[in-house]
């Protein structure tokens, strides 16, 4: 193990005040055994900082060799050697020599920057140095002294920039200083300022200009520790800067239009280097959360993934995000998102990004979804290269999704957007009905003409903004755009004023660039139905009026949930809730809070309004035994973010607590079919459902038959289903006994409900006459308890009456019984439908009420130590 090498920290003690010394450098002088301070500069208030056993030496009485001999000595002998210069040990602090003395003995130097006089002297005067429109640049220089100034830094020389100048070390040429300024050109109304001792309780300050400030240096008896500045900078206002403009756009507010992105992102990162590279986008976003297969992902505030689930969770994330930007190759975004494509209409944006942010390529939802845009500013904030490669974008000419999503307004009928795209790059002629704004878009496309629907010409395209026909009322050739695109979220108090709502109403909408006329309808709860504020505002601007139940808005999953609202009416929801059910959408603003008022708004999907939502899902999510502690976390989140539970009912009472409120489909016994088909429907029409089974859903549950009622039904052809998994009955009862299906087992249904007596028989006879345990799963009711008694003949036969077994009755649970024992004293009359058959094979062995198999280690491993 190699020795470090002996270290010397030079530190910046500030301009001053003790408190404006980095907190490394005060943490270095609480541990020091040496310090040599720049003596009456320096704060002694600094000094307190230092242990009562440290070493402390004023380096104003001691030359460079003393100053390098006291360090040199203590640094080699281990000790922490800290030299304090005032300010930043960089401006003026003659450290280069010391360095260059140091390095001759072996000692590295380690440099802890400090606030420096300019920023205490600017802070004091409360001025901006690099003022817009005036002055972007600061110079710190000095004067000829004892010490002359390199050639070509002359003040002549500095002054003729035009940038704000800063003085050090220059007090005792004040006069003459100021008499350069103004030979140099400067009028003499050019503002200066002297600060004396910035940031000390004696800090003094002269103001005056470079015609005034030579005679108030003399009067002022101030000889040293003061700096100079100059320049129209110290007396500037009215100009304003572009970083804080609102229509100035960059990485991290962007206003142009062909750049803004308001969405949720999803960022996935493969590499630390990808990781970085979303970090940096993440904070430039205004929501944006990472996803990583690399354990260091924590340290980037990513959610890690194992590798081997990571294809689950995209799949997950995909309808939660807006969009989804991939840091890597280009392929892994295409293979991984191939599966989830369904519709332009309805896909998030997906961006590919270069692990160097060189390169940035709009993959799919370039329009609509807005992954053009999206692109575009992400290049912005990396500086490299958008990769844009719809055919309207590569010809500059807008097309009409792009220009309807720009302006947030609503494609009625988006199949024919393709059609009228193509007429626009094709030339075709196209009569456009839409205001002069929008209109505007388009005044250089010769093929577009503007005009009222009556003017159509026989095969002429017609598009329509602003249209409220009904999609099938559509001509064909025409495509229909309508303003009216969002739903507005209404909760307030009783007997709130029309009036504040009314203004609030307006200030929403001018906060975030809308118009009334892109409000389609108001939504709100039950309770507010005759609420005389939100009945005048529907019927001043003309707008439908929705009204939900309580029950109906609780099952809502909502971005900002409130529990005060949930405390006064028991749902945590309102006008979130309201907007997302009347709209068919999603939130776009959250909700926004005024004095008893709160607002949200949520955008109607593209498309006719009957099928405004896109095809649902249907999570088949496995309780184990329905015991919280062996329900999974990622079940715990399905429960919580879906909109409908549908399941056998005893299995629904074990979550009703976590679900209370959201809608259930739910039946008993012999129902499944019909449930299954209910939950289908309800996704069809664009509903998130859970359907709940106990232990794993794809063990003898409702996993297979959802699978073959889409399979079999076209009308549920699109509906997604995603399968997590649950802690199966025999896992809970192995654990439950020790580890009695150690080698492997077979897994066996005894119910003959829905497969044929004679597969069972079949399968109980191939398994047998193996050496693996078996696990019996439905083995008896009321009334069907033949196969279960047949089945232990067959095994006493096979594997012997000494053979053990065991009876695990409601496996995972509160009121779990146990029987272990052999083949020939099994009970078959303590056998129920809540029961699960264990039957050992040749490895199976017994210790009290411990089961378990032998693995092959003594014989492989333990015998020959």
């Amino acid at each position: 193990m190699t020795t470090p090498p002996p270290i010397v920290h030079f530190i910046g003690a500030g301009p001053g005040a003790s408190d404006l010394i980095t907190e490394r450098g005060g943490d270095l002088l609480r541990r020091a055994d040496l310090v040599i301070y720049a003596g009456s500069l320096v704060n002694p208030d600094h000094l307190t900082r230092c242990p009562a056993s440290c070493t402390l030496l004023d380096s104003a009485k001691m030359d460079l060799g003393e100053q390098v001999d006291a360090m040199s000595e203590a640094a080699l002998n281990g000790k922490l050697v800290v030299r304090l210069h005032t300010g930043d040990p960089s401006m003026y602090g003659a450290i280069a020599e010391q360095i260059e003395g140091l390095a001759e003995r072996g000692i590295t130097p380690v440099i802890v920057p400090g606030v420096s006089s300019v920023f205490a002297a600017a802070a004091a005067l409360n001025v901006e140095l690099t003022y817009p429109g005036v002055s972007q640049s600061l110079i710190l220089t000095r004067t000829p002294g004892r010490t002359p100034m390199p050639g070509g830094e002359s003040v002549e020389a500095f002054a003729r920039t035009g940038a704000t100048l800063a003085f050090y070390l220059s007090m005792g040429n004040a006069s003459d200083l100021m008499k350069q300024l103004r030979q140099a050109g400067l009028p003499d109304d050019t503002p200066a300022a002297i600060v004396y001792r910035a940031s000390w309780p004696e800090e003094r300050i002269l103001r005056g200009t470079i015609a005034t400030m030579g005679r108030q240096a003399e009067e002022s008896g101030i000889g040293r520790q003061a700096l100079i500045l100059v320049g129209k900078a110290l007396d500037a206002h009215g100009n304003r800067s572009k970083l804080y403009d609102r229509n100035f756009s960059h990485g991290y507010r962007n206003n142009l239009p062909g750049e803004q992105y308001a969405g949720t992102c999803a960022i996935y990162a493969f590499t630390d280097k990808g990781l970085a590279r979303a970090s940096e986008l993440a904070a430039a976003l205004d929501h944006a959360d990472i996803f990583t297969t690399r354990t260091s992902g924590g340290n980037f505030g990513a959610a890690v993934i194992p590798s081997g689930e990571f294809d689950e969770r995209l799949a997950a994330n995909w309808r939660l995000y807006t969009a989804h930007i991939f840091i890597g190759a280009a392929a892994i975004a295409v293979r991984k998102i191939a599966p989830l494509l369904r519709d332009k209409t309805t896909d998030p944006a997906v961006v590919s990004c270069t692990e160097s942010g060189s390169h940035l390529i709009s993959l799919a939802s370039g329009h609509l979804g807005g992954a053009n845009r999206l692109c575009r500013r992400l290049a912005r904030i990396t500086g490299g290269q958008a990769v844009v490669s719809t055919a309207t974008d590569e010809r500059g000419i807008p097309s009409f999704d792009e220009a309807a999503a720009q302006r947030q307004a609503r494609i009625l009928n988006p199949d024919a957007i393709k059609e009228l795209n193509a007429a626009l790059l094709d030339g075709s002629s196209i009569l456009l009905t839409a205001p002069a704004t929008v209109a505007a878009l388009w005044q250089d496309s010769p093929n577009i003409r503007t005009g009222p629907p009556s003017a159509l010409q026989p095969d002429e395209y017609h598009v329509v903004w602003g249209s409220r026909l009904a999609a099938e009322e559509c001509p064909s050739r025409t495509l229909l755009i309508d303003e009216a695109s969002f739903v507005l979220g209404v909760g307030c108090k009783k007997d709130t004023p029309p009036s504040d709502l009314s203004a609030a109403f307006l200030d929403f909408l001018q906060r975030h660039g809308l118009s009334a006329a892109q409000i389609a309808s108001v939504a709100t709860c039950d309770l507010k139905a005759e609420e005389p504020a939100i009945l005048d505002l529907v019927r001043e601007h003309g707008l439908p009026l929705s009204v939900y139940g309580r029950d109906r808005l609780a099952g809502i999953d909502t971005p900002t949930p409130s529990s005060t609202v949930q405390e006064k009416i028991g749902i945590p929801s309102v006008a979130e809730a309201a907007a997302i059910l009347a709209s068919g959408g999603s939130v776009t603003i959250p909700k926004t809070k005024y004095e008893g008022i709160t607002l949200s708004l949520a955008a109607i999907p593209h498309g006719p309004r009957a099928a405004a939502l896109a095809s649902g899902r249907i999570t088949v999510v496995g309780l184990g035994s329905g015991s919280p502690a062996h329900i999974t976390p990622e079940v715990s989140d399905a429960l919580h973010r879906c909109d409908i539970v549908a399941g056998y009912t005893k299995y629904i009472d074990f979550i009703r607590g976590e679900i209370a409120g959201k809608p259930l489909i739910q039946n008993g016994m012999l129902g499944e079919v019909a449930r299954c088909r209910e939950a289908l429907a309800a996704a069809s029409e664009g509903k998130e459902v859970c359907m709940v089974c106990s232990g794993d859903p794809g063990i003898l549950a409702m996993a297979g038959l959802l699978y073959e009622l889409r399979e079999n039904e076209p009308e549920f052809a699109r509906i997604g289903i995603h399968v997590l998994p649950g802690i199966t009955a025999a896992s809970l009862a192995a654990s439950s006994l020790g580890a009695p299906l150690q080698n492997g087992y077979h897994l066996i249904s005894l119910s003959d409900l829905l497969v044929p007596t004679e597969e069972v028989r079949r399968n109980l006879s191939h398994t047998v006459h193996t050496a693996l345990p078996a696990v019996l799963y439905n083995p008896a009711g009321r009334k069907r308890r033949h196969l279960m008694e047949e089945a232990v003949a067959r095994f006493t036969e096979a594997r012997g009456p000494a053979t053990l077994c065991a009876i695990v009755r409601h496996a995972g649970r509160p009121q779990e019984e146990k029987w272990i024992g052999t083949l020939a004293e099994f009970p078959c009359d303590r056998v129920d439908m809540s029961s699960l058959i264990i039957i050992g094979g040749p490895r199976t062995k017994r210790r009290g009420d411990t089961l378990y198999e032998a693995r092959g280690y003594q014989e492989k491993y333990l015998e020959k130590e």
